[in-house]
């Protein structure tokens, strides 16, 4: 069992701070969480808690990609200070993976 659209909604727009009404890019980021997270897993078996997780923290990560083009951000507030993040949407989701026992991504030896 998979955890509903919209608890994962409400979960991605509470981790990105997006208020109720503005879901259309969510949505679009979650879809697209969801098939990369798939993918990653694989036909591992992962808890539906851990999974939810996973799509979320991803589609968050690719919410927040269009304040950070070419993977720089602007993290300052009055001053301009450039932070660099990595331009992988599963950046959050490998070390969770990991965590649970899923050997995936640069851990895989075949």
């Amino acid at each position: 069992m998979m955890i509903a659209d919209n608890i994962l909604l409400q979960r991605l727009r509470d981790e990105v701070g997006v208020p109720a009404g503005e879901d259309e890019r969510l949505t679009v980021k979650l879809a697209a969480a969801r098939r990369y997270v798939a993918h990653a897993v694989g036909t591992a078996t992962v808890d539906d808690d851990l999974l939810a997780d996973c799509i979320v923290s991803c589609a968050a990560d690719l919410f927040n990609m269009r304040d950070a083009r070419l993977g720089v951000m602007d993290v300052g507030d009055s001053t301009v200070e450039p932070f660099r993040i990595s331009t992988d949407p599963l950046r959050s989701v490998w070390p969770k993976l990991r965590a649970a026992g899923v050997l995936t991504g640069g851990m895989v030896i075949a």
